[in-house]
């Protein structure tokens, strides 16, 4: 998969992100900037940060186990001391490798040597720049990540942008479009602020109701049919009706789990900054933990202790959260992962 991503055209990139079996690790929280709207509350003044070995122990047991892409995200990545070691393991034994960054920190030379092992990067952007510096809380964060987007192309590396759409940036969709068009970006995240972490106090006024979603929902409608195939325009929420006819986009699964690898059932899973390894999303309720990075006497039956403890009660709750969203005909627009892990910590 590694080898091809580069050429990749945007039906390739939709069914490479659709049948990716992800690790997404989230080494340190530690970062170089403290967002308004960051989900997991990262911040400069964090110092601690996964043991390496110990990560590429495990992720080498998830490889084999079928999982196929490291996302690394945080934190700001490129603070993680290790990243390095990291992804020269990971793609060493066969995994493709992503990583999400504000893009800031690229200009170093030890950066650049990292990205050499990088497939994807994946920059984050708020908007405009006036409204990208007051969320990142640097009048320099724009300015910082433009250059970082430059190197990333010299390193001829596919990028995308993701960004976090409040209700004072949605209009700008449009502009962002063209944005990621003239500066040769292979991906468009959209992705709706969730209320998690710093947002919760930072930005409460700034979440999206259903009439703003709508409006969203048909303005990437538009950037689809302008900008693709050169750009994959990926949308981070689904319409009910979807849902329903396709029940295997949020992870319900209707037949037998029996004799499947956790791969198989579960496309994603998370690594946090505690070594927990979680089901879907970064915030899931430690009820439905895997297990740890750190227990080295139970890394190899892992995924087999879950299934057979565990696994029945999380597909309970992927079912009790489909029937929310086919009976709720007041809630047109889901954010799968928002509402799951809402709901495992409820």
């Amino acid at each position: 998969m590694n080898q091809t991503i580069k050429q990749m055209n945007t039906e390739r990139y939709e069914e490479f992100f659709y049948s990716s079996r992800i690790v997404q690790v989230h080494p340190t929280l530690r970062c170089n900037l403290a967002c308004k709207h960051c989900y997991s509350s990262s911040l400069p003044a964090y110092r601690d940060a996964l043991n390496v070995s110990e990560l590429n122990r495990f992720l080498e047991y998830a490889y084999d186990e079928g999982y196929n892409i490291v996302s690394v995200s945080g934190g700001e990545p490129f603070i993680y001391g290790e990243l390095k070691e990291l992804f020269q393991f990971t793609k060493k034994i066969g995994f493709t490798n992503v990583v999400a960054s504000n893009g800031m920190l690229l200009g170093s030379e030890k950066s650049k040597q990292i990205l050499d092992y990088v497939d994807l990067i994946a920059v984050s952007i708020d908007g405009k720049p006036e409204l990208h510096n007051k969320i990142r809380g640097s009048e320099k964060a724009f300015d910082k990540m433009l250059s970082g987007v430059e190197i990333i192309k010299t390193k001829n590396i596919p990028f995308g942008f993701i960004h976090s759409i409040t209700n004072e940036s949605w209009d700008s969709l449009l502009w962002l479009g063209e944005f990621a068009q003239d500066n040769g970006a292979k991906l468009l995240q959209l992705h709706p602020l969730e209320m998690y972490g710093r947002a919760v106090n930072e930005m409460p006024d700034y979440a999206l109701d259903q009439t703003l979603l709508h409006k969203i929902f048909f303005l990437a409608t538009y950037l689809k049919s302008k900008y693709e195939p050169e750009i994959f325009i990926q949308l981070d929420f689904l319409h009910r009706e979807y849902i329903r006819e396709f029940p295997q986009s949020v992870n319900v699964i209707s037949n037998s789990t029996a004799d499947k690898q956790l791969s198989e059932i579960i496309n994603s899973i998370i690594i946090d900054e505690n070594g927990d390894v979680l089901p879907v999303g970064y915030g899931f309720s430690k009820k439905y933990q895997i297990g740890s990075i750190r227990n080295t006497n139970n890394i190899k039956n892992m995924f087999a202790d879950f299934t057979a403890t565990k696994l029945n009660k999380l597909l309970a709750l992927f079912e009790q959260a489909y029937n929310q969203i086919i009976s709720d005909q007041e809630i047109d627009l889901v954010n799968w992962n928002e509402l799951i892990i809402k709901m495992s910590n409820n």
